[in-house]
C-alpha cells in the first residue's frame, strides 16, 4: 500500500489560536512529565537506545555514553542535582556532536546548544551530509527548536537521511508549528486551504496562514489575501486583501504582485491608481507571470504615455525587501484608505506617512476616546480599524 502524505496525519487545534490544544495521533502515549501537549516524545532511555542501533557506531557510542550518564547521575546526586546533571549530559552531548568546531561551541547547554546544533544541522544539509544533518535536528528538535523540528518532519517526509515516515514527519511538523514556526504553520495552513491530503477547512487554514503571515512568510501572506479576496473562511475584505498582497509583493513574490496590480488597477479594496498597478504588473510579469503581461496590456490601452512612463520606472526600481517592517507601504495605505472611508480625511493614498495621515489617525482615535493615542500607524490602530470592517460588514 502506498504511503500517504504527512498532511494525512494532520492534526486538529481547538479553541481558538490563542487557546489552542492539540490532540495526538492515535496510539499516542500520554505527555510525560515535562513533555507538552503535541510534541513527539522525548523519552531519553529507550530512544537513545534506538538512535544507536539505527545509526551505527559513532552515533551508537554517543546516544549510550549520555543515557549511561543520564541514569548514573540521577541515582547518585539525587534530585536536588538534577538541573546541574542535564546540563552536564547537554555538555557530553555538546562535546560529542559539536567536537569538531569551536570550543565555545562545545561548551553550550540547553537553548544555545539547541540553536548550534539546528545551525550545524543547516550547514550539513547544504552540504549534501544529509544523515549528520538529521542527527542534529533530531537532537535540536528534541530540546524544543522550532525550526529543527520542521527540518526533521521533512527530512521523514523524504526520506532524506532516514527511512521515509509520513507519519512520523506528519507529528514534527505539528510540532514545528505549535512552537511557531512560519513554515510549518503555512504547510499546515496552505494543505487546510487547498484540501492536500485532509479534507478542505478555510478557517482553520486562515489560522494558520495567519500566524505564519504575521511572521513575514510571503507565500502565507499571499495566500491570506487570496482568503479575504473571496471570502474564503473569513467574511470578505477587499482591503485587507490588498494589504497581504502588497506585503507578498515587497518580497518578490510573483503571485502578490500580479494581485497588488490587478487590485490597483482595477479599484479593488484600494482607490484606482493605473501607474501603480502597472508597475506591479510589470515586476510580475518581468518574473515569469504567465497572465501578467496581457493584464499589463490591457491597463495600458486606459493609460496616457507619461502614466506608462511612470509606471516602467517604479518596475525597473523596484528590489524585494525582507519583511521587517510592520508600518510597510501596503500597511500605510490599507490605513489612509480606511480613513478615508470612514470620513476622517488621510489624503491621497500612497502608502506614505504625512501630516494629513497623522492628522486623520489623531482625529479618529480622538473619535474613540482615545486622546493620548499614537499619531503613527501601529499593530493596535491596524487591529481596531480591520475589526471595525469585519463587524460592519
Amino acid at each position: 500500500m502506498a504511503a500517504r502524505p504527512w498532511r494525512t496525519f494532520l492534526w486538529r487545534p481547538c479553541g481558538t489560536p490563542s487557546t489552542a490544544c492539540w490532540r495526538a495521533p492515535r496510539r499516542t502515549r500520554p505527555p510525560r512529565r515535562g513533555q507538552r501537549r503535541g510534541e513527539p516524545s522525548t523519552k531519553r532511555g529507550s530512544k537513545m537506545k534506538k538512535i544507536a542501533a539505527r545509526r551505527g557506531p559513532l552515533a551508537g557510542r554517543v546516544a549510550l555514553r549520555l543515557w549511561a550518564f543520564a541514569f548514573a547521575g540521577l541515582v547518585a546526586v539525587g534530585c536536588s542535582d538534577v538541573k546541574e546533571s542535564l546540563e552536564d549530559a547537554d555538555k557530553s552531548l555538546s562535546d560529542a556532536l559539536l567536537g569538531t568546531e569551536t570550543e565555545e561551541a562545545n561548551s553550550l547547554t540547553g537553548p544555545a546548544l539547541a540553536d548550534s546544533l539546528y545551525e550545524g544541522g543547516l550547514k550539513l544539509k547544504a552540504e549534501g551530509q544529509d544523515a549528520e544533518a538529521f542527527a542534529r535536528f533530531e537532537q535540536a528538535a528534541e530540546r524544543g527548536h522550532a525550526g529543527a523540528a520542521y527540518e526533521l518532519g521533512e527530512a521523514y517526509e523524504a526520506g532524506r537521511g532516514v527511512d521515509r515516515d509520513p507519519k512520523a514527519g506528519a507529528e514534527w511538523i505539528d510540532a514545528a508549528a505549535a512552537r511557531g514556526e512560519p513554515r510549518a504553520q503555512y504547510a499546515l495552513g496552505a494543505a487546510l486551504y487547498n484540501g492536500d491530503g485532509v479534507a478542505r477547512d478555510y478557517v482553520r487554514a486562515v489560522e494558520y496562514l495567519g500566524q505564519a503571515a504575521e511572521q513575514g512568510h510571503a507565500d502565507a501572506q499571499f495566500l491570506l489575501g487570496e482568503s479575504y479576496a473571496n471570502g474564503r473562511g473569513v467574511t470578505k475584505n477587499l482591503s485587507w486583501a490588498a494589504r497581504w498582497y502588497g506585503k507578498a509583493a515587497r518580497q518578490g513574490h510573483v503571485e502578490g504582485a500580479f494581485s497588488f496590480g490587478v487590485v490597483q488597477a482595477a479599484g479593488l479594496g484600494l482607490p484606482t491608481n493605473l501607474p501603480w498597478g502597472y508597475a506591479w504588473l510589470d515586476v510580475a510579469s518581468d518574473r515569469g507571470h504567465v497572465k501578467a503581461g496581457e493584464v499589463r496590456a490591457a491597463v495600458a490601452n486606459k493609460m496616457t504615455p507619461a502614466e506608462i512612463a511612470t509606471g516602467r520606472q517604479r518596475a525597473q526600481a523596484f528590489a524585494p525587501e525582507a519583511a521587517t517592517e510592520f508600518a510597510d507601504r501596503p500597511t500605510v495605505m490599507y490605513v489612509q484608505h480606511s480613513l478615508n472611508q470612514l470620513g476622517f480625511n488621510a489624503g491621497t493614498v500612497d502608502g506614505l506617512m504625512g501630516p494629513r495621515t497623522r492628522s486623520a489617525i489623531k482625529a479618529y482615535l480622538s473619535s474613540n476616546g482615545d486622546t493620548d493615542g499614537q499619531a503613527a500607524v501601529t499593530p493596535t490602530l491596524v487591529q481596531r480599524l480591520f475589526e471595525g470592517q469585519q463587524s460592519a460588514a
